[in-house]
C-alpha cells in the first residue's frame, strides 16, 4: 500500500516543465529632456532648475526632488565668517568618506569671477552613497554644499542613465548660479 501511494505521489509530482531561474530586475526610467525654469531663492541666490522637480526650502537648506528619477539633491548653506578653510576641510572629509566605495572620482571646477561664483564638482564612479557632491561659494560670506542621493540601493550600472541626467541638471544649476 505504501509503495502504491509513493508511486502515485511521484507520478503526479513530475511534470515536463523545467524551472528557469528568474533574472534579476533593475530599476528603469523613461528619461525625458528637462525643461529649465528660473528659481529665485529667499536666501540670496538664483539658478535654473528642471521644472519637473519639487523644491522644499527651510532655513536656506533645500531639497530638490525628482519623483520620476527617485532622486534628491540636498543643498546646505553655511556662512563663512572667517572660517573658509575649516568649512572647506569639512567638505573634503565628506568627499573622502563618500569615495571609499568609488572606483574613481572626477573633479571639475567652475569659476565665474564676474559674478563671484566659484564651484567644485565631484562625480563618483561606483556604488557610493552619493554619486555627486559639489559646493558653490562666493569665497567671502557663503558656502553652499550639495549632494545627490537616490532613494534606492546603490547600483551604479542601473542608476547610470539617471545619474547622467541629474548631473547635467546640477551642471546647469552651477553654470546659471547668481548671488543677489
Amino acid at each position: 500500500m505504501k509503495k502504491m501511494l509513493l508511486f502515485f505521489v511521484f507520478l503526479f509530482s513530475c511534470s515536463n516543465q523545467s524551472t528557469i531561474p528568474k533574472p534579476k530586475a533593475f530599476f528603469y526610467n523613461e528619461l525625458a529632456e528637462p525643461n529649465y525654469v528660473y528659481y529665485k531663492s529667499n536666501c540670496g541666490y538664483s539658478f535654473f532648475v528642471n521644472s519637473k522637480n519639487d523644491i522644499d526650502s527651510e532655513n536656506c537648506n533645500m531639497k530638490i526632488k525628482s519623483s520620476s528619477l527617485n532622486s534628491t539633491i540636498y543643498l546646505s548653506q553655511v556662512s563663512i565668517k572667517n572660517n573658509f578653510n575649516l568649512i572647506d576641510s569639512d567638505f573634503l572629509k565628506k568627499i573622502d568618506e563618500n569615495s571609499t566605495n568609488a572606483f574613481s572620482v572626477n573633479v571639475s571646477e567652475f569659476n565665474d569671477r564676474e559674478n563671484n561664483v566659484f564651484a567644485k564638482y565631484y562625480s563618483f564612479t561606483g556604488n557610493t552613497p552619493s554619486n555627486t557632491r559639489f559646493y558653490i561659494t562666493d569665497s567671502i560670506s557663503v558656502y553652499l554644499t550639495g549632494s545627490l542621493y537616490f532613494d534606492s540601493k546603490p547600483n551604479y550600472d542601473s542608476l547610470l542613465p539617471s545619474i547622467f541626467l541629474v548631473n547635467n541638471e546640477i551642471r546647469k544649476m552651477i553654470q546659471t548660479f547668481k548671488w543677489k
